[in-house]
C-alpha cells in the first residue's frame, strides 16, 4: 500500500512505547505515527491478528498487529486516536522536594557528670595508668 492509498497521514516519530499482551510487557521503538496506528520496531513482538495495548507516554490504546516483517510490525488502533495524543509527555511531580523539617545537627556533649562514682573510679585509675 503506498503514503496516497492510507487513510491518515503518517508522522515519522523517534518514541519509546510498550506492546502489552497475553500478560507479556514488550518495550518498542515507535518509528511512524498515525491516528490509525503506528509502526513499531522490537524483539519478539507478536503475530499478526494478537489483540495489545499500545501504551505510549501515559496513554493507552486498544488495537492489535495489522502485519509484520521482521522485527516491525503495524499496529492498527481499536479507534482513531490523534498523534498529538500519544506525543505528549505526562508532566512529572517534582522529584526533588525542599525538606522543611527542623533538625538539630549538633553533637551531643560529653555529659561526665551522670557517671556513677564506680564509673568515675574505673576512668580515674585507667588515666592514671595510662600515663
Amino acid at each position: 500500500m503506498n503514503s496516497d492509498e492510507r487513510r491518515s497521514a503518517r508522522a515519522t516519530v523517534m518514541l519509546a512505547a510498550v506492546i502489552e499482551h497475553s500478560d507479556t510487557r514488550t518495550p518498542v521503538r515507535v518509528r511512524d505515527l498515525s491516528e490509525h496506528g503506528a509502526q513499531v520496531i522490537g524483539d519478539e513482538l507478536p503475530a499478526p491478528g494478537t489483540q495489545i495495548i499500545f501504551r505510549c507516554n501515559g496513554k493507552a490504546v486498544a488495537g492489535w498487529v495489522a502485519w509484520s516483517e521482521g522485527e516491525r510490525r503495524g499496529i492498527e488502533f481499536g479507534k482513531p486516536t490523534a498523534p498529538d495524543l500519544l506525543t505528549k509527555r505526562e508532566p512529572r511531580p517534582d522529584a526533588i522536594t525542599r525538606d522543611t523539617r527542623e533538625a538539630d545537627f549538633r553533637r551531643p556533649g560529653f555529659r561526665g557528670n551522670l557517671l556513677s562514682e564506680e564509673e568515675r573510679r574505673i576512668i580515674e585509675q585507667w588515666t592514671k595508668s595510662s600515663r
